[in-house]
């Protein structure tokens, strides 16, 4: 029987990868609901093909989706759109949103009792332990699409968690890893966006250059395996063949291999056992060397920064989040340079302090105000 698919960010680079791989697997899913902040014609596009039945979009598309098809049930996403979608959750719910948008829609699929497949990692950046306490209660799993938690997972398969000494996450670098220091202030968002290994989002492909995707990855370990950021690490890996190191109590290390493909963990995720067939380049003969290394903190300066605040926990890993969205955003639009991203992301982190309660309500909250202290910042 097929599985149902609620996707949402149905239009972002996972969103696009993950239709392809319903197109391609037709007789194992169906795409019946899905949201998209914009790119109309491509939810459009999506509707034509599949036998979708909720979209949910702001109001503005409302007349566009019902002009196509009048029967599909229309939610905004000024009136909480999102929830109401995850309340009608089919088999696969897949959260390929970008930024902590996505962490009220993962919270409501975890109390439905809800599998998540999650690629929306400030889901768990900024609301790592309401997730785990509604784990808890639920019974609900994440199942991780990152590329490099999902080669943890594939490592761990087998074994015991408790068997775990160490986790080792592997980093490109970005687009800049070659670009002279002094030069950075220069550098175009043209420049940032050209990735070296990977094909994504515009918003992960800056945070590629300034590592801070990087951080997110290890509070997501973090949550995920639930290991101690002490004995989690990240290193340069240029090659992104090697997606993660897994060493274990006994001496035994697994590392986890394969090509630069999003498509992978996406479809290893969707599958109950890995049984079906996908075509990869990936070939052992191709590899003259890799290259490992220690992460830069004269070029990643924000790598040591947002493992520093991870550690401090609290609210203040909120107002990381936030300012980096805000940052990143201001700087695809050209209205700041590279490196004013790390400044930003620094005066946020000293005007707000850290003592709030981790509710919903109040990650919520705390977001916007951040949001609003830091446009004001550089507008």
């Amino acid at each position: 029987m097929k599985k149902q698919v609620t996707l949402l960010g149905a239009t972002g680079s996972i969103g696009k990868q993950t239709v392809a791989l319903i197109e391609a697997y037709p007789e194992q899913f169906e795409l019946t609901a899905i949201s998209a902040y914009r790119s109309i014609d491509t939810v459009l596009s999506i509707m034509k093909h599949h036998p979708i039945k909720a979209v949910a979009m702001p109001k503005a598309y409302e007349s566009d989706i019902r002009a196509l098809d009048a029967s599909v049930s229309f939610h905004a996403l000024e009136d909480d759109g999102l929830v109401t979608l995850t309340h009608d959750a089919t088999d696969l719910f897949i959260n390929a949103l970008v930024g902590s948008v996505g962490l009220k829609p993962t919270l409501t699929a975890i109390d439905n009792k809800q599998d998540v497949l999650l690629a929306n990692k400030e889901s768990l950046v900024v609301g790592g332990p309401l997730i785990k306490e509604a784990q808890r209660k639920s019974g609900a799993r994440i199942i991780p699409i990152d590329s490099e938690h999902a080669a943890i997972r594939a490592c761990l398969k087998g074994r015991d968690p408790d068997s775990i000494d160490r986790i080792v996450i592997t980093a490109s670098g970005g687009s800049l890893r070659e670009v002279a220091l002094d030069t950075l202030d220069d550098v175009t968002v043209e420049d940032v966006l050209k990735h070296p290994n990977w094909k994504m989002g515009a918003k992960i492909t800056v945070d590629s250059a300034t590592m801070m995707n990087k951080v997110f990855e290890v509070i997501e370990a973090h949550y995920l395996f639930d290991v101690p950021y002490e004995r989690i690490d990240a290193v340069l890996h240029k090659e992104s063949v090697v997606h993660a190191m897994v060493h274990f109590k006994d001496g035994n290390v697994l590392s986890h291999m394969g090509p630069a493909d999003m498509k992978i963990p996406i479809l290893s995720a969707m599958q109950d056992s890995e049984t079906l067939r996908y075509h990869s380049l990936f070939s052992l003969e191709n590899l003259n060397r890799l290259h490992f290394s220690r992460m830069e903190s004269e070029r990643y300066p924000l790598f040591d920064l947002g493992i520093a605040v991870a550690k401090n926990n609290g609210m203040h890993v909120v107002t990381l989040n936030a300012a980096n969205e805000v940052a990143v955003a201001l700087f695809l639009k050209k209205k700041i340079g590279f490196n004013d991203i790390k400044t930003l992301i620094t005066q946020c982190l000293d005007y707000f302090d850290n003592k709030e309660k981790l509710t919903l309500e109040n990650v919520l909250n705390h977001d916007k105000s951040v949001r609003d202290y830091a446009y004001k910042l550089f507008n």
